[in-house]
C-alpha cells in the first residue's frame, strides 16, 4: 500500500511540473518594429492574469488595445488601431526570454515582420 501511494506522488509530482507557469510578461516594454521598410518603435504596456494578456499598444497611431495570451515561454497578442482612417489590426507571436522578447507580426494592409522588445521601468508622472 505505502509502494502505491509512493508511486501515485511521483506520478502527480510528474504531471504537475508537466505544465509549467506561463511567463511574466507584465509591465512596460520599448519595442522596435520592422515591417518591410517601415520601421517603427512603439511600447507595450502589458498586464497579465495567468495565461490572459490585456493592455495598452502605444505607436504613430496613438494608444490602442490589446489583447491576448501567454504560455510557457511563447506569447501572442492582437492589436486593433484606427491608421490613415482605417480600422486594422496586427497579430503579434513571439516568444519570451526574462526580459527580453521577440517575434513576427502581421499587419493587415502593411505586411509581415519581426518585433522584439524589451523590458523597461514605466515612465512617470
Amino acid at each position: 500500500m505505502l509502494q502505491r501511494v509512493a508511486i501515485v506522488a511521483v506520478i502527480v509530482m510528474v504531471g504537475v511540473t508537466a505544465f509549467a507557469a506561463p511567463a511574466n510578461v507584465a509591465g512596460h516594454w520599448s519595442v522596435s518594429l520592422e515591417l518591410g521598410s517601415i520601421v517603427g518603435h512603439p511600447t507595450l504596456d502589458l498586464k497579465q492574469d495567468g495565461e490572459k494578456l490585456t493592455g495598452t499598444y502605444r505607436g504613430r497611431y496613438g494608444a490602442s488595445p490589446l489583447e491576448g495570451a501567454v504560455k510557457e515561454n511563447q506569447l501572442g497578442f492582437t492589436v486593433t488601431m484606427t491608421a490613415e482612417g482605417q480600422e486594422t489590426s496586427g497579430y503579434f507571436s513571439g516568444t519570451v526570454d526574462g526580459d527580453r522578447m521577440s517575434g513576427s507580426v502581421e499587419f493587415e494592409g502593411a505586411g509581415d515582420g519581426t518585433w522584439s522588445a524589451t523590458r523597461t521601468p514605466p515612465k512617470k508622472g
